[in-house]
């Protein structure tokens, strides 16, 4: 099974000293004393300067902005925060939520940042909070969009997650999610 958020970020942690040279604690100086205010820059900053990899600049960027600790490591939190400002779509999310776990109870739930990640051996589906609806996104492959199954848009997730479904009102919690659910499970389980 691919990693979660929270276990690839712990896992880098882990393995900074060794694999940088420094510990987190070290890198978070390093980016007080470069001047950089916005995550982007500063990831830049420490690739082109330290010669860091992708993910270690990001992991050290964002413990540096979380005040030194781990970003994925309370996932309720994360959830809480991409509800922020947008707290009349809760009830519709537990809808949704409630109906992919009612689908397969296997079904794993991953709070990132910026969307939910629904998961079996790899990502397989998301939901992305936006103020008056849920997206709700699919591994279909080269699947053919129809109905209400279209491409997907501003959802925050891997590449690979290429179409959706909009969730308005409970109404659209139905037949098409579940269908759409199953033939993204299929593609990720066999």
């Amino acid at each position: 099974m691919a990693l979660s958020s929270q276990e690839m970020e712990q896992k880098i942690i882990n393995a900074m000293k060794d694999k940088t040279g420094a510990t987190a604690k070290t890198w978070s100086t390093r980016l007080k004393k470069c001047g950089l205010e916005k995550r982007n820059e500063m990831i830049k900053w420490l690739k082109t300067e330290y010669g860091l990899k992708h993910n270690y600049a990001s992991v050290a960027v964002g413990l540096h902005l979380n005040g030194g600790k781990p970003v994925y490591a309370d996932t309720s939190n994360l959830l809480d925060k991409q509800f922020k400002g947008k707290e009349a779509m809760c009830p519709l999310y537990d809808a949704v939520e409630k109906a992919v776990l009612k689908w397969n109870a296997k079904v794993e739930v991953h709070p990132t940042k910026t969307y939910v990640s629904f998961r079996g051996k790899r990502e397989f589906a998301v939901a992305a909070i936006k103020s008056k609806e849920i997206r709700v996104g699919f591994d279909l492959g080269d699947a053919p969009f129809s109905g209400k199954l279209e491409k997907a848009k501003s959802l925050g997730a891997m590449p690979r997650i290429g179409h959706m479904l909009v969730v308005k009102e409970k109404s659209d919690i139905g037949a098409e999610l579940t269908k759409s659910l199953k033939a993204a499970w299929k593609r990720i389980e066999g």
